[in-house]
């Protein structure tokens, strides 16, 4: 008997070993996947990646700010997904409303003033902190921005947690139908590849 007991402790500490492994490997993808984005956003209308950064930080501070004055808990700032970058560049691009498909927390708005406290702002940025614990900012400058009058459409993002999120389409009326569909509304310029 204690034989057994051995033998099934050492399949139980196996999986156990196994399930850690795989969690791990999973981190590491999300994160590649989040530094890829974040790295590689298509460049359209020719702006770097520091003056971006710089523009994305400007917004989220103002986000932060909002939720602060309005006396609600901080937020998550997380990277943009793949998605969320191709749609927002496609907003700036053809000057239509874009919309996030899947998780449906995509809200995007034109403006002169990065640091502007907008409506769309105000609205994304008090949504209850419960369903969507974390946000993504994302600023593109319009092709038709010039240095006297720059244009930017920002995209703000509010995300669920990071299980949901990847763990969500399993859960779909129909999984994974339809999961795909957004890439057909992303302009040429704006694709990854």
């Amino acid at each position: 008997m204690a034989g057994w007991f051995d033998r099934h402790q050492s399949s139980i500490s196996c999986m156990m070993t196994a399930m850690k492994s795989l969690t791990g490997s999973l981190a590491i993808m999300a994160l590649v996947f989040s530094v890829y984005a974040q790295g590689t956003q298509p460049n359209a209308s020719g702006w770097s990646f520091k003056s971006r950064r710089a523009a994305e930080d400007a917004v989220a501070n103002k986000l932060d700010e909002i939720r602060a004055a309005a006396k609600r808990p901080p937020l998550e700032r997380v990277s943009p997904s793949v998605r969320e970058v191709e749609l927002v560049c496609t907003a700036a691009l053809t000057g239509r409303k874009v919309y996030d498909p899947i998780l449906g927390g995509l809200e995007t708005y034109v403006t002169n003033d990065i640091s502007a406290e907008t409506e769309v702002l105000k609205r994304t940025t008090l949504l209850p902190r419960e369903q969507w614990p974390r946000y993504s900012v994302i600023v593109e400058r319009n092709p038709n921005s010039t240095p006297e009058n720059p244009t930017y459409t920002i995209g703000v993002a509010r995300r669920p947690s990071a299980s949901t999120e990847f763990f969500g389409p399993l859960f779909f009326d129909v999984p994974f139908k339809g999961i795909n569909s957004w890439k057909k509304e992303v302009a040429p310029e704006c694709r990854k590849g």
